[in-house]
């Protein structure tokens, strides 16, 4: 590895990918001769930060978020103590590990209280808006401890993480303020007052929510995140795209799906017996997609060649999943009616249709 100044390296140590990070902690520290000799000598004593690790190397994220708990690859941890200095200012190295160890570790736990009730219920109307200034503000009279904006930008633009399967970067828990007022519109949309236009729902923002923006730019937002530009009171249009499904909820396995005819041009839904949070209201539906061959993408399903990591972990995860067809030669076409009318009828997406908005947070495994 190249080598790198020391009054460089913290920086640096931020910035780097995963990968050589801990090719950096595992080769010019742990199995270092230095570092050895100075263990063995009881000049080094190596500590962790907490008791809640993980072991087992974490695959693209420096921890993982399971059951209202952080766990560390427990590399990502270590807190080096030395008695004296070291040889060649080798505990410079130390230094700077344990500055950027204990920055993680101190801003992912603020973090993370920060945002709980979302972290926990997956609902993005939980979800805080941070002002950065203010957090860094808030981190330094908590740990005493120096933050920047330089440093916290680095941090959340380096740094990625494991819910449910997903890994997301930790710039996903500071949202926009656009993405925010994103979802105060679809919260708005989805009472009883009657809104007719960008310029009603402006005014209620400032009403409700102590928001001043415009109506340029309520349009502008809506049109960012595909959301209708006034309540559909008046359903029957809409859902008239999914009484068109040729029958019933079936079980997803190979004996259904074997009583599909080859070849057959259409569209799919899935589903699952657990109800999902969306914006306007609950729904099962987890995904809509598109095929020229419905028996043979179906399939996929059943095995482990789904299209899509997301579907292969959510099936994974879950034992009953459910599918329903529409025979139809123009099948791309009808799949976007069909997302367009969901995302009216619900406000959002269905959960693993990450292909038009909220892509932005998600990294593929």
């Amino acid at each position: 590895m190249k080598k790198i100044p020391f009054y460089l390296l913290t920086n640096k140590l931020y910035t780097m990918s995963l990968k050589n990070y801990l090719n950096y902690l595992k080769q010019d520290i742990l199995s270092s001769n230095w570092f050895k000799k100075n263990c063995k000598n009881k000049n080094i004593k190596v500590k962790v930060l907490s008791k809640d690790y993980c072991s087992k190397e974490t695959k693209n994220c420096y921890f993982i978020y399971k059951e209202e708990k952080i766990y560390f690859y427990k590399l990502f941890l270590l807190k080096f103590e030395y008695k004296k200095e070291i040889e060649n200012n080798y505990h410079l190295k130390l230094l700077n590990i344990n500055i950027k160890h204990e920055t993680l570790f101190n801003l992912i736990t603020m973090l993370f209280s920060s945002q709980k009730l979302f972290l926990d219920t997956g609902h993005y109307p939980n979800i805080n808006f941070l002002d950065r200034k203010v957090f860094i503000e808030t981190y330094v009279k908590e740990y005493n401890s120096y933050l920047d904006l330089s440093v916290l930008s680095k941090i959340l633009n380096n740094t990625h993480y494991e819910q449910d399967g997903y890994i997301y970067k930790l710039s996903h828990l500071f949202p926009k303020k656009t993405f925010i007022y994103s979802l105060y519109i679809k919260i708005l949309l989805s009472t009883k007052i009657d809104l007719k236009n960008d310029l009603e729902i402006a005014k209620q923002l400032f009403e409700i929510y102590n928001v001043k923006i415009s109506r340029r730019t309520v349009c502008d937002i809506r049109n960012k995140y595909l959301i209708p530009n006034i309540k559909k009171i008046e359903e029957k249009n809409l859902t008239l795209y999914f009484n068109n499904f040729n029958n019933n909820r079936r079980l997803l396995n190979k004996e259904n799906i074997s009583t599909i005819e080859n070849n057959l041009k259409g569209v799919y839904e899935l589903s699952s017996n657990e109800k999902i949070f969306y914006p306007f209201t609950e729904n099962k539906v987890i995904y809509i997609g598109s095929s020229n061959n419905l028996k043979k993408r179906l399939k996929t399903y059943t095995s482990k060649t789904a299209h899509t990591n997301d579907i292969k972990n959510f099936i994974k995860d879950n034992e009953k999943i459910y599918f329903r067809i529409i025979k139809t030669f123009d099948y791309q076409e009808y799949e976007k009616k069909l997302i367009d009318t969901f995302i009216n009828l619900y406000g959002d997406l269905p959960r693993l249709n990450t292909q038009r908005i909220l892509k932005e947070f998600i990294i593929a495994k």
